[in-house]
């Protein structure tokens, strides 16, 4: 028999090489002498050169356009991806100069087809390395592991209360770089399949789809197997292309808004979980195991491909072929700097504003000195319970102009279960009626323990957030906006995180967005480089209150204006610290357009260019380009 070669690029997509891996996997158990090679183009050389996902490799490999069209015309493609999309497009180039295709969706072999490619499933099924080696109990109920868009940042904040009140894990990245196995927060191999292993669902929602898309999204085979391989129910978004399995046998479907109930249902019976899960595990480790359908993959190829293979590969690609791929290998171009009208103008306003705002501070001192005989007077107000408390948590609220909202921030931290607490209140002298808000509720909560700082001279967000944190009784502190809330979970669970990473910084959760936007945001794990692009992890985090003392605190500056918690996150990182994500939704932010926000955009080029001189040491994106 043939010896297979299985093609992967060696800096594409580790979800690529994991579907390689698991091809050489099958080709073994099917007897075949079977490699995965990374660092040359295939040829005609009698094996079976099977290129997975063609559109990453023959676009990563640096090689002429020559050199890759003759590779391509040596090889069988193995697509990956969905058509209508770029990455489909370049597969398709490929494809067209083998001598036949195959892809893991029948999506894919549709529309190959239709290109003019001879092309054939390969349905993905288990493997025996797919399955979790360790014993794990299933402690979590839900389960999503994927990429983040607008469309699935959606669907989860909606299911939001279910999915906090369930325990669910969200193990989300990004779409805008190849996600390697050393990418912080990818789970892959092992990690992987013990997570499955010790979930009792896994939730399968569909990315952003095109305009004018009319068939429903493809079944996602690679994401489902795995599940399935290790007993863990899938409940899937409606999908196609799924037969021979069976929806309502080996795996469970329901559109965006019945979701919840659904998954609420099923995992209210445990009888009907453990049937899914039993069926699909024996479908897809059984007469669906990849082993097969790549056993007759390769005795096609071997048969009928390979021995016209030598004559196909020889013959002279005429120049009219479409080849898109390389384009990456080529020198970009040079671009024009980004268009951003009337800075000069906007750059005054932010000025401006900025003044008139430390005019007022000074305005404010002058009447506290008049009044108190120092620039700043404290009141202090506390609940009865507050003395005697022995936090293992202070949870720092910064009010400014929130009264209407301060009752509802205050009520989630009261629910919060699990961990003792108490709660320090800055009041950076509003000028509503936030402080009065504060006092009846003080009132009404007599046994929360809780200690209420009215300052009678505005000093910013920055100064409040550090005399909370300088009031805190706790070595743990949580920063809260007025705004915001939390879910009763949240101090137990990123206080449970820190104390098993003693050398983390700070803990954080995942935030649903409530107000004028739904999504999620704080999903990402810490990742420094992502970090220099922009700050994606909010102020809504729990601190250790010696790593704020070692880094000096929040910094109120004009300088870093409305960027402060960027700026500490930076700190944390040119220090060599950390922060830790706890996958779950832990609380919910407010999206609206805040007047601090929309200053801070004034002057957002000033405001970049003052932070990176602040950090230099930092791998800013520039820097990683060169």
């Amino acid at each position: 028999m043939a010896p297979v070669n299985v093609f992967v690029a060696a800096r594409g997509n580790a979800f690529m090489t994991e579907i390689a891996q698991w091809i050489v996997e099958a080709a073994r158990l099917s007897g075949r002498d079977a490699r995965m090679v990374d660092g040359r183009l295939p040829h005609a050389d009698g094996s079976l050169n099977l290129v997975v996902a063609p559109h990453e490799f023959f676009e990563l490999f640096v090689a002429s356009t020559a050199e890759l069209q003759r590779a391509a015309a040596a090889s069988v493609c193995i697509g990956t991806e969905q058509p209508g999309t770029t990455w489909f497009d370049l597969t398709l180039d490929a494809a067209r100069l083998g001598r036949v295709a195959y892809d893991i969706n029948a999506h894919g072999v549709d529309a190959l087809r239709a290109a003019g490619v001879d092309a054939h499933h390969l349905r993905l099924g288990a493997v025996p390395s797919m399955l979790s080696a360790a014993r794990v109990d299933r402690t979590s109920d839900a389960l999503f592991i994927g990429g983040l868009d607008q469309r699935r940042g959606r669907v989860l904040a909606d299911l939001a209360p279910l999915l906090v009140r369930r325990g669910a894990q969200l193990h989300l990245s990004r779409f805008d770089r190849p996600i390697r196995a050393d990418t912080p927060g990818a789970v892959f191999g092992a990690d992987k399949h013990r997570l499955l292993s010790g979930s009792r669902t896994l939730l399968n929602i569909h990315r952003a789809r095109s305009a004018g898309a009319q068939r429903p999204a493809y079944f996602e085979w690679a994401r489902m197997v795995e599940a399935m391989a290790n007993r863990c129910v899938v409940v899937s978004e409606p999908s196609d292309g799924y037969a021979p399995l069976v929806a309502g046998v080996h795996f469970v479907e329901a559109c965006a808004p019945e979701l919840g109930a659904t998954l609420d249902g099923l995992l209210d019976d445990p009888q009907r979980l453990r049937h899914i899960a039993d069926a699909a595990f024996e479908t897809v480790s059984g007469p669906l195991a990849l082993r097969h359908s790549v056993g007759r993959m390769l005795d096609h190829l071997e048969h009928d491909v390979v021995p016209r293979l030598a004559v196909h590969a020889a013959r002279r690609i005429p120049r009219s072929t479409r080849w898109r791929l390389g384009s990456s290998q080529v020198m970009p171009p040079v671009r024009l700097p980004a268009f951003r009208p009337f800075v000069e103008t906007r750059r005054r306003a932010k000025s401006l504003a900025m003044a008139e705002s430390a005019d007022v501070r000074r305005i404010d001192g002058v009447r506290c000195l008049l009044r108190h005989g120092a620039q700043q007077h404290v009141e202090r107000v506390e609940t009865f319970s507050y003395a005697t408390a022995r936090p293992a948590v202070t949870v720092a609220v910064s009010l400014y102009n929130y009264a209407d909202a301060i009752t509802n921030a205050l009520t989630s931290v009261a629910a919060c279960e699990g961990i003792t607490f108490e709660v320090v209140v800055v009041d950076d002298h509003a000028t509503d009626r936030s402080r009065a808000v504060v006092r009846e509720f003080l009132d009404a909560h007599p046994d929360v323990p809780m200690v209420l700082l009215g300052k009678d001279a505005n000093e910013g967000l920055a100064a409040a957030r550090n005399t909370a944190f300088a009031a805190a009784r706790a070595d743990l502190v949580m920063v809260l906006d007025a705004d915001n809330s939390v879910y009763p979970n949240c101090l137990r669970r990123l206080a449970d995180a820190l104390g098993r990473e003693p050398d983390a910084a700070a803990a954080y959760g995942i935030l649903e967005d409530f107000g004028d936007a739904r999504n999620v945001r704080s999903a990402f794990e810490w990742d420094v480089r992502r970090l220099c692009e922009a700050n994606y992890i909010d102020a809504q985090a729990m601190i250790r209150r010696s790593a704020w003392q070692r880094l000096g605190g929040y910094r109120g500056d004009a300088e870093v204006f409305g960027w402060e918690d960027w700026d500490l996150w930076l700190r944390l990182a040119g220090t060599g610290g950390h922060a830790r994500l706890v996958p779950e939704i832990l609380g919910r932010y407010r999206v609206g357009q805040g007047s601090m926000i929309a200053l801070t955009n004034l002057g957002h080029e000033d405001a970049l260019a003052a932070i990176r001189l602040r950090h230099p040491a930092l791998p800013w994106p520039e820097a990683r380009q060169q």
